[in-house]
C-alpha cells in the first residue's frame, strides 16, 4: 500500500505550479517565433492593384476572365478604356489572389518544424485534395525573409516536390521597429507551368514575377509584373507582357501595360506578324482619368494606331479620339483631367 504523504504531495504540487509559468512562457515564445515567420510572407494586400470603381465591377470583370471583354462606350456612357484598365488589373489580381490566400491559410496552422531561422509548414494535404503542399520560410536578417511554396501529388514522395511560388519579403516597420501588418516590399515568382503538372490546378500557364513596394498608409505603392509565356484567354495565344502600377494614397494612380501578340487582323492569333499594344491609364483620387492606347509594328505597318479616351468622376466617357476613324470620336479634350497624351514607355 502506498500511503499519502502530505509534505511530499505539497512539495510536488508546488514544484508543478512553479513549472507552469515556464511552460506557458515556452509556448508563448514558440507562438511569437512562429508569428515572426508568418509575417515573413506577403499577404494579398501587399501586391493588390487598386483602381477606382465599385466592388461589383471588379467581381464581374474578374469573373469574365477576359481583359478584352469590354464594349465600346459612347459619350456619357461608361468609358471603354476605363473598363479595360479595370479588366487588366482584375486579371492580374486574379492570378495572385488564390496562391497568396493559400499561403496565408497555411500559416494559420502551427508550423511542423521551427528551429533557428527556419520555419516549415507541412507537408500537408487537405482531406479531399489530390495535392500536397509545403511552405518553407527562412529569416535572412531582421524583418527580411526568403520563402518557397512547394507542391506535389499526394501519391508522390517528397523528392517530387516542385516550387510553385518563391520570393523574398522585407517587412515594413514602425520607428520603434515593430512590423506593420500588410505592408512591406519584395519580389516573388509564380510558376503556373509547374502548377499545371499537379493533379488539381487552374488554367494559367507561364510564369509571372511580381516586384512590389507598399511601405505604409501614405507613401506611394508600386507593383511591377513581368509575364512570360502566359496565355490569352480569348485567342489562346502564348505571349509575354509587362505591367507597371503606381498609386499614391489620396492622390490617384497610374498604370502601364505592354503586350506583344498577333492582334491584327482581328480577332488575332492568325499566324501573321505580331504587334505591340500598350496602354497608359492615369486617374485622380476622384476616379476621373484618361487612357492612351497604341498599336504598332507587325501588320499595322509604319503608322501607329492610337486611341485616347477620358472619363469623369462617374467613369463616364467625356472625350474619345480614334486615329484610324476620326468620325467615331466625340467630346472635347478640354474635358480631360489630364490634357496631354502620354503613351506607355515599357
Amino acid at each position: 500500500m502506498i500511503l499519502f504523504h502530505p509534505r511530499r504531495s505539497v512539495a510536488k504540487s508546488i514544484a508543478m505550479i512553479a513549472l507552469l509559468p515556464l511552460t506557458m512562457l515556452a509556448c508563448a515564445k514558440e507562438n511569437a517565433d512562429a508569428d515572426d515567420f508568418r509575417d515573413g510572407v506577403p499577404v494579398r494586400e501587399a501586391a493588390e492593384l487598386k483602381v477606382p470603381g465599385t466592388s461589383a465591377q471588379t467581381s464581374a470583370l474578374t469573373a469574365s476572365g477576359d481583359v478584352a471583354a469590354v464594349k465600346s462606350a459612347l459619350l456619357g456612357q461608361q468609358a471603354e478604356y476605363y473598363q479595360l484598365t479595370r479588366a487588366v488589373t482584375a486579371a492580374v489580381n486574379t492570378g495572385t489572389v488564390s496562391i497568396l490566400a493559400l499561403v496565408k491559410l497555411i500559416t494559420t496552422f502551427p508550423p511542423s518544424h521551427l528551429a533557428g531561422d527556419t520555419a516549415v509548414w507541412g507537408p500537408h494535404t487537405e482531406p479531399l485534395s489530390p495535392n500536397t503542399w509545403r511552405l518553407t520560410v527562412t529569416r535572412v536578417a531582421p524583418h527580411q525573409f526568403q520563402y518557397q511554396l512547394d507542391a506535389r501529388a499526394k501519391t508522390k514522395t517528397d523528392a517530387d516536390f516542385m516550387t510553385i511560388l518563391s520570393g523574398t519579403h522585407t517587412r515594413a516597420v514602425t520607428a520603434s521597429g515593430l512590423p506593420i501588418e500588410h505592408f512591406g516590399a519584395g519580389t516573388f515568382t509564380l510558376d503556373w507551368d509547374k502548377a499545371a503538372m499537379l493533379p488539381e490546378h487552374d488554367n494559367n500557364v507561364g510564369q509571372a514575377t511580381f516586384t512590389y513596394s507598399r511601405p505604409n498608409l501614405t507613401d506611394p505603392v508600386t507593383i511591377d509584373v513581368d509575364f512570360k509565356g502566359v496565355r490569352d484567354d480569348k485567342t489562346g495565344e502564348i505571349h509575354d507582357a509587362l505591367y507597371k502600377y503606381a498609386a499614391t494614397p489620396g492622390m490617384g494612380g497610374d498604370f502601364q501595360y505592354r503586350s506583344v501578340q498577333d492582334f491584327v487582323p482581328d480577332p488575332g492569333n492568325t499566324g501573321t506578324a505580331k504587334e505591340t499594344a500598350t496602354i497608359h491609364s492615369r486617374w485622380q483620387e476622384t476616379g476621373a482619368g484618361r487612357s492612351d492606347w497604341k498599336l504598332s509594328g507587325g501588320d499595322v505597318g509604319a503608322t501607329d494606331v492610337t486611341t485616347n479616351e477620358c472619363w469623369d468622376d462617374n467613369f463616364n466617357s467625356t472625350w474619345k479620339t480614334i486615329s484610324y476613324a476620326p468620325l467615331l470620336g466625340w467630346g472635347a479634350e478640354s474635358s480631360c483631367v489630364f490634357m496631354m497624351a502620354d503613351y506607355a514607355t515599357l
